[in-house]
């Protein structure tokens, strides 16, 4: 897998308001932005795993204590869908 380097700057006032040393506050960033590109359906749950550093199972468990669902279903294309389940199943 070929990975590209980036460079984040961020100003120290940030950092002390945070309590939070560089790790942890790119660690933080990693796992928000997995979080979020999940939610939107711009990453899979294994990509966004990958990208928050986790095992499929910990991103998932991450999720639930966000109330986030991993199935990313949007309502209308779950109406949408057993509507036309209904209408297949019609004789």
């Amino acid at each position: 897998m070929l990975v590209k380097k980036m460079e984040l700057s961020v100003a120290e006032d940030i950092l002390l308001a945070l309590n939070e040393k560089p790790s942890e506050f790119l660690k933080d960033i990693r796992t928000f932005a997995a979080i979020k590109f999940f939610e939107i359906g711009k990453l899979s749950i294994g990509k966004a795993a990958e990208l928050a550093e986790m095992s499929k199972l910990d991103f998932i468990e991450l999720l639930s204590k966000q109330k986030i669902s991993v199935y990313n279903y949007p309502p209308e294309e779950l109406k949408e869908d057993l509507s036309n389940i209904q209408r297949a199943r019609k004789p």
